[in-house]
């Protein structure tokens, strides 16, 4: 963790949600649904998809089939962040779920495999290089980006240390 996913993620949202009928942000999925339970999430992204802050489906399928078509026909965004058990997709996104047409779904994970079945497109956020990690950890330690410095030998081992991760740089 730590290379940037959720940044990454959280920065299209704000971008192209203007461009859909209607969007949702499910954070943490990892952690909620732990805290939660899925059926809690689930009702989370259909309440925003839908607009409807009192709708609550229970059954381990999405309810009606009034609300199906209504998904059916609303163009989304949805972004599921740190997802890590395929159990999470399938009851957020299964096979009874289905967005209109130009619905795009942005899932981060740490774990590759997860998306193998269900994705079009995989993205992968690749760390900072060694000169990229150097200039970031100098525009927030000395709010500069000069590379010349008392202490290089220290700060090479800062960013070796770091290993590429954005977060533990900053």
């Amino acid at each position: 963790g730590g290379v940037g996913k959720t940044t990454l993620a959280d920065a299209v949202y704000h971008r192209l949600s203007s461009k859909f009928e209607a969007s949702c942000f499910l954070a943490n999925v990892r952690e909620e649904s732990e805290k939660h339970g899925l059926n809690y999430l689930r009702n989370v992204l259909i309440r925003e998809i839908l607009k409807e802050k009192d709708l609550d489906i229970s059954t381990p399928t999405i309810g009606s089939t009034s609300v199906r078509e209504r998904l059916s026909h609303t163009k989304a965004l949805i972004v599921l962040d740190d997802v890590n058990a395929s159990r999470q997709l399938e009851l957020l996104l299964g096979d009874h779920v289905r967005f209109g047409p130009g619905s795009q779904i942005i899932i981060t994970t740490r774990d590759k495999r997860l998306l193998k079945r269900s994705v079009d497109k995989i993205y992968e956020v690749k760390g900072l290089s060694w000169e990229e990690s150097l200039e970031l950890f100098h525009l927030h330690a000395f709010k500069n980006n000069s590379t010349e410095s008392c202490c290089a030998e220290l700060l090479g081992t800062v960013v070796d240390y770091a290993g590429g991760v954005p977060l533990a740089i900053t």
